[in-house]
């Protein structure tokens, strides 16, 4: 696969929109809780989907809940491609997706899934490509609704890994490490 092609995870469909009807407005309460193994610690994600449970809309890295299995088939598919992912990062997503942000996020978000699996980007170079600030780019990914899926842990920082889900150390750092391995880059 080269640069200039579409990657496999842009086949996501992604409905992006800044005011979700309330039919479609993420529910407070988790579909799903469930742990994969990333960084030798369980990784406890909480899958959303939309009220009326036809888009992904949410995946919240949470700790010390207990484990939901799949409440509705969306959540189950959710889970199944993330375990598809996990053995295989070239397997690609393919789920419906209902992104709330700024006209900006979206923007980020789309191209996020632009960086093909394997490689990397620097916040600066997204800055370059869409005309804004490096801090602006990282505040984005930093708000991206569906990490994983949208695979804001392949940008770093021009002097090294950078932050992940707001953190610049401890397990969400870690686990950025542990997903950029996984797919086969190696970050020194």
């Amino acid at each position: 696969m080269n640069n200039g092609s579409r990657n496999k995870e842009s086949s996501t469909t992604a409905n992006t929109s800044r005011n979700m009807s309330s039919e479609n407005r993420r529910s407070d309460l988790p579909d799903a809780i469930l742990s994969f193994p990333v960084t030798g610690q369980p990784l406890l994600l909480a899958i959303h989907t939309t009220n009326s449970n036809d888009a992904l809309c949410g995946i919240d890295f949470v700790t010390r809940q207990a484990l939901l299995a799949p409440r509705t088939a969306l959540a189950e598919r959710v889970a199944r491609q993330l375990e598809a992912y996990l053995d295989d990062p070239q397997r690609p997503f393919d789920l419906p997706l209902q992104l709330a942000g700024t006209d900006f996020q979206r923007r980020l978000w789309s191209a996020l899934q632009e960086v093909p699996v394997g490689k990397t980007n620097t916040y600066g170079g997204l800055a370059r490509q869409l005309s804004s600030g490096a801090q602006a780019v990282g505040q984005a990914c930093r708000r991206n609704p569906v990490p994983i899926v949208v695979p804001c842990h392949r940008i770093l920082s021009q002097s090294g890994m950078g932050g992940y889900s707001g953190a610049i150390e401890g397990e969400k750092l870690r686990t950025k490490q542990a997903l950029l391995a996984h797919e086969g880059v190696v970050c020194g």
